[in-house]
């Protein structure tokens, strides 16, 4: 069964329609900080003002952290949660853990950059295409403009907590 502490970052996720819950709230400020302070990524380790990129590096791997706890979180609620609550529940765990993936790159890419120029991060999409909740929130701060469409991939119709891991053909597989 998932445990307390699993059953409440469900409910921070989710929390209302137009506030978040603290552990909601905590991934916005820290995806919002590292967008804006991602220059301070590129300042060389023998600078003066090398502690920004210290500290930037330090916020993105705590980010990181919480989106793996996210995914993680999908995981044993599959596996663990009764049919009827998962199928309810489901989709919008899945959006939600697709759209964390997406940041947690987008930070990954941010960390690689060593340039200290400014990074045009896209123009703004209309309005109504965006969802609302987190996942709007979070789809607002990527650098994706008008291509919000990129965002729709659809949960499975039928839930399973088995993982597939793909390869590349060898040999032996002949």
């Amino acid at each position: 069964p998932l445990t307390l502490g699993e059953v409440r970052m469900l409910v921070e996720l989710f929390y209302l329609p137009y506030h978040h819950g603290p552990l909601a709230q905590h991934l916005l400020e820290d995806f919002r900080w590292l967008r804006a302070n991602s220059l301070s990524v590129g300042v060389p380790a023998t600078a003066p003002d090398a502690c920004g990129g210290t500290q930037w590096r330090g916020r993105a791997q705590s980010f990181q952290l919480l989106c793996a706890q996210t995914c993680s979180l999908h995981s044993r609620f599959v596996s663990s949660a009764g049919r009827a609550l998962l199928y309810d529940l489901h989709p919008y765990l899945w959006d939600i853990r697709n759209m964390l993936l997406a940041a947690s790159a987008f930070v990954l890419w941010l960390g690689c950059q060593s340039i200290t120029t400014p990074i045009l991060l896209g123009g703004d999409a209309e309005p109504w295409v965006r969802r609302g909740g987190l996942f709007g929130e979070l789809q607002a701060l990527l650098p994706v403009g008008n291509s919000c469409d990129l965002f729709y991939h659809p949960p499975p119709l039928f839930p399973s907590s088995q993982l597939y891991l793909l390869r590349p053909l060898q040999p032996l597989d002949k």
